[in-house]
């Protein structure tokens, strides 16, 4: 299974968790539930990607306003219609929870996948820093040719 695979499926598995517990009837429960899962998501989704991804409190008081206070706010709206107002705001939000679930993946997904995270990605970054340095020392003659030369080999040697 290649990691594309794996992340689809720890996506899926996290979506329909996210929409699961927005069914929590406790008020509050759901949203800690659907929280707490998002921010799980977007760990394993770091580790399957080889990036440390960390969440500080701001990260996590941000993931639950987006996704799980969205998805309430629009819920309650729908609870103003009656009779079938109460189940269609039950209903919309778990199907919205689940979405803010699935966008916040592809979101962090994305980042890990473009390079802006990924370790190879940094480390060929960093190698081509280095070079350019080098090469700079070079014309302004603080290393000597076979310096850079010796330099710029190391460093294509580590990649």
């Amino acid at each position: 299974m290649t990691t594309h695979d794996r992340a689809n499926q720890l996506i899926h598995n996290h979506v329909v968790g996210a929409a699961a517990a927005a069914a929590i009837p406790l008020p509050l429960a759901d949203l800690v539930a659907v929280t707490a899962i998002q921010l799980s998501l977007v760990r394993k989704l770091g580790r399957l990607y080889g990036a440390d991804v960390g969440v500080d409190a701001a990260g996590a008081i941000g993931i639950g306003l987006f996704g799980a206070l969205l998805p309430r706010v629009v819920a309650s709206g729908l609870k103003i219609l009656p009779g079938i107002g109460t189940i269609g705001g039950g209903l919309a939000q778990c199907a919205l929870s689940g979405a803010t679930t699935w966008a916040l993946a592809q979101s962090v997904r994305n980042r890990l996948v473009s390079g802006a995270l990924d370790p190879e990605t940094r480390a060929h970054d960093d190698v081509s820093r280095s070079l350019a340095r080098a090469e700079r020392l070079r014309r302004r003659g603080v290393l000597s040719e076979e310096e850079y030369l010796r330099t710029r080999d190391e460093l294509l040697s580590a990649l």
